[in-house]
């Protein structure tokens, strides 16, 4: 008996971002300045909240806002490019890999 997978289409946008990586495990939200969230009336306070979670490919916290270069998206959700935020939660060292070089 033969399995197959079945074709399933994307069933979530999310942004291109820790936040939609197989690698994130959130953890919980952390005071940031650089928090993207907008108000939702003039009557809230602006987030200064963000969420954040442990990356387990860098072995780092991240914040679910941050992008790098090996992110690894959930197949089941269709990302979209956003603008990286101008701190990362902790610096993550991304690894250099130079083609043709001998």
């Amino acid at each position: 008996m033969n399995y197959q997978q079945p074709n399933v289409e994307p069933f979530m946008h999310s942004p291109k971002a820790c936040v939609s990586c197989q690698s994130y495990e959130h953890q919980g939200f952390d005071e940031d300045k650089h928090c993207p969230f907008q108000q939702h009336s003039s009557l809230e306070v602006k987030p200064a909240r963000t969420p954040y979670g442990q990356c387990s490919r860098h072995g780092v916290q991240v914040f679910a806002t941050q992008i790098c270069n090996a992110h690894a998206p959930d197949p089941h959700i269709e990302c979209f490019d956003v603008i990286n935020r101008p701190e990362p939660r902790v610096a993550i060292q991304e690894s250099m890999l130079i083609r043709g070089a001998q």
